[in-house]
């Protein structure tokens, strides 16, 4: 093997610092993945199950529906254009419930356009509907109904139909990348240690870094950072010269923090991130935290290890852990995750409107989310045998009330010395992604 490290030593000539190192490597890859296409899924005609109607949405869509004083014409908060009253009730809605509401919808439309109602075309319910809108309060009053019964519609109406999706044709594309490493590290006199590490990939563009200083207090870091959970629970061992998707890796919600504390005594790792705002999209409400905790040691000739994690990011939090253990050739290792994506949010009312009969208006301020909770799973297993490597993993993503994913492969590696053949199968959720290539190391 041909081997060649670029690596320059500093003296720096200054009080407090003693030397300074910094290496340069460099990695890449080619080989090519092919991914089976999706399974054509048949269309699916309009169901008949609807959402529910609650006591709020009752009140207002039967202020709505009450009977108009004359057929045919609207009148204010009311359009219905029957003498027969539209009612509704807190329970799940039916067909005629969908369809009374959509006809009431059209109506307060035509009622701002100032032309007739749905159930008739004369002149004088052309005057009357033009009557209800003709001043500014009045059409921003029908405009807030319109807005408050299409809320309304959006929650009951779920019976939409299914289009058919053809089967996508499977694909084969080319992988290939080049990075290029530096590292550095130094050392004052007083013992402190420093250093940084940054890459470029394909070109001179800079992407993410990390620096840090540490001594007998530990380490602190800044930078592009894995939270402190992800840091030490890790993920479980991968296939392919390029991932074959990366289905092996556990979604840490903590993976983009910018300072850290780290620290090992006796076998022990501790880690702990955060994310310091760093502009609009940041999280600048609740907690964003993340911490691990790390044994390590022997038994009885093999390498155990033992790791806890937590993350708080916002009101999601997240608890990880996982246990590993290698012997010879052998490494195993499994890792469990668990999601709370915060409370169930309902859809609720925050500004309280009335209508010009005096009756209570219902709006949607703010959307209905479940945020279910996801349990994942997973184990690898990976064998040594001289040059060649074999890899196995299973992961699955349990969410409530969905469909489980599963995700399971199968690959082997074999170094060359500076060039490692890598071949990947891997079964993502019932689609199948085969990965083959060569890395290099420089």
């Amino acid at each position: 093997m041909k081997h060649t490290l670029l690596a320059t030593t500093a003296l720096v000539a200054m009080t407090g610092a003693a030397a300074a190192e910094i290496t340069i490597s460099g990695t890449a890859r080619i080989g090519m993945v092919t991914t089976e296409g999706a399974a054509s899924v048949a269309s699916a005609a309009a169901g008949t199950t609807y959402g529910t109607i609650d006591a709020g949405m009752a009140t207002t869509l039967n202020q709505f529906g009450a009977v108009a004083t004359t057929a045919n014409q609207l009148q204010t908060d009311i359009f219905n254009v029957t003498t027969t009253a539209k009612t509704f009730t807190a329970a799940t809605a039916t067909a005629t419930d969908v369809s009374e509401l959509k006809t009431m919808i059209a109506n307060a439309k035509n009622a701002l356009a100032g032309i007739s109602p749905v159930a008739a075309a004369t002149t004088a319910d052309r005057i009357v509907n033009e009557a209800i809108a003709n001043t500014a309060a009045e059409r921003t009053q029908i405009t807030s109904d319109i807005a408050t019964m299409e809320a309304i519609l959006a929650a009951l109406d779920v019976s939409a139909s299914t289009a058919a999706v053809a089967k996508a044709s499977d694909t084969t594309v080319g992988k290939n990348r080049v990075r290029i490493a530096f590292a550095g590290s130094g050392e004052t006199d007083g013992g402190l240690t420093y250093g940084f590490s940054a890459r470029a990939d394909h070109s001179n563009t800079s992407t993410g870094g990390t620096q840090y200083i540490s001594g007998a207090f530990g380490k602190i870091s800044m930078g592009d950072l894995n939270g402190g959970d992800e840091q030490l629970v890790g993920n479980l061992s991968g296939v392919g010269s390029s991932g074959a998707g990366s289905h092996q890796e556990f979604g840490y919600q903590s993976s983009s923090h910018n300072i850290g504390y780290s620290v090992t005594m006796s076998g022990v790792s501790f880690a702990a991130t955060t994310d310091l705002v760093r502009g609009a999209d940041a999280t600048q409400t609740g907690s964003n935290s993340a911490m691990g905790i790390k044994w390590s040691g022997d038994m009885g000739g093999a390498t155990v290890g033992i790791a806890l994690g937590q993350s708080k990011i916002g009101t999601k939090s997240e608890d990880s852990f996982s246990a590993s253990v290698s012997m010879g050739g052998l490494s195993i290792k499994a890792i469990s995750h668990t999601n709370d994506n915060g409370p169930k949010v309902d859809a609720v009312a925050s500004v309280a409107q009335v209508f010009t009969s005096g009756g209570a208006n219902w709006v949607a301020a703010v959307a209905k989310a479940d945020n279910l909770d996801t349990d994942t799973t997973g184990l690898s297993i990976s064998y040594a045998m001289d040059a060649m490597t074999v890899t196995a993993f299973t992961r699955t993503e349990s969410t409530s009330g969905v469909t489980d994913k599963d995700y399971s492969g199968v690959g082997f590696t074999y170094n060359m010395g500076g060039a490692t053949v890598k071949a990947g199968f891997v079964d993502a959720n019932d689609i199948s992604v085969m990965d083959f290539g060569i890395n290099f190391s420089f």
